[in-house]
């Protein structure tokens, strides 16, 4: 004869303890905020807590919260309906890093988003790398910057910069090599330059318009920021796109959309998007 759990003698006193000390573990983990629910919603509400643009006038400025937006790239191909366009850089956390990371952290990759609502993981500070204390000074093309994200969940954490890993032997093409890091060095430092190729040597040095199309450098590869298209991915946060640094240009000399981005960083220019 074969016991079980409707038989009341043989294994239904263990299952009955078994059950009850899976229980309490249960709820042990549900005061603790340890279920993966729980941190699951923590993780959304401190990366997608939205972070109002600061009204900076026309100009982008030192000091203030930018947007990295892809103004040009189209939302997904293959997508139904109107197609939307503007990806904008985001820090991620996949969902293998849900039970030990609630917020970003050092080593977050960098993707492009279609999620452009100013939150945690989409806003970064541009500070000046000659004084990273420069505020609302305007910012010139040419002038080296950091795009330094701050974490919102824990104020007193170390901040965090984006740096770009360059390539010591040919990788795969599907590498993604920018991140967020907590070692400021060289790898994060970044430049502009106007988009077409006649404004480039008389519009050095002059200020950057919010939300002018520009292309965005690693200052040690000499690379172009770059859209890597053909490398979407199902993310926590929905489908995204990749991201690296890489030239395109045309036989014209002229860079393609995947190298064209721009930096929004006031109230009045998103409420125009």
């Amino acid at each position: 004869m074969n016991y079980n759990n409707s038989v009341l003698i043989g294994n239904w006193s263990e299952e009955r303890l078994k059950n009850e000390y899976e229980f309490k573990i249960f709820l042990r983990k549900r005061d603790r905020r340890e279920l993966l629910l729980q941190r699951s919603r923590t993780l959304f509400s401190n990366l997608l807590k939205e972070r109002p643009l600061a009204i900076s006038g026309t100009f982008v400025l030192f000091g203030f919260n930018v947007q990295v937006v892809a103004s040009d790239m189209p939302v997904q191909k293959g997508s139904v309906g109107k197609p939307q366009y503007g990806l904008a850089l985001s820090s991620l956390v996949n969902e293998r890093q849900v039970d030990f990371m609630q917020n970003i952290n050092d080593g977050c990759l960098m993707t492009l988003s279609p999620i452009t609502t100013p939150c945690c993981r989409n806003t970064f500070v541009i500070l000046s790398t000659e004084d990273t204390s420069l505020h609302g000074v305007k910012m010139n093309y040419g002038d080296e910057f950091l795009l330094r994200a701050e974490n919102y969940g824990d104020p007193q954490a170390a901040p965090l910069y984006v740096r770009y890993t360059p390539e010591g032997v040919p990788g795969p093409a599907d590498r993604m090599p920018i991140q967020l890091s907590a070692i400021l060095d060289s790898n994060c430092r970044w430049t502009t330059m106007p988009l077409l190729p006649c404004d480039r040597l008389e519009g050095l040095g002059s200020p950057i318009k919010t939300n002018a199309k520009l292309v965005i450098k690693n200052c040690v590869a000499d690379k172009s920021l770059c859209v890597m298209n053909q490398n979407w991915m199902q993310t926590f946060f929905g489908p995204e796109c990749g991201v690296t640094c890489r030239d395109f240009i045309d036989i014209h000399g002229r860079y393609t959309a995947e190298n064209i981005f721009s930096l929004v960083s006031d109230v009045e220019t998103k409420k125009k998007d």
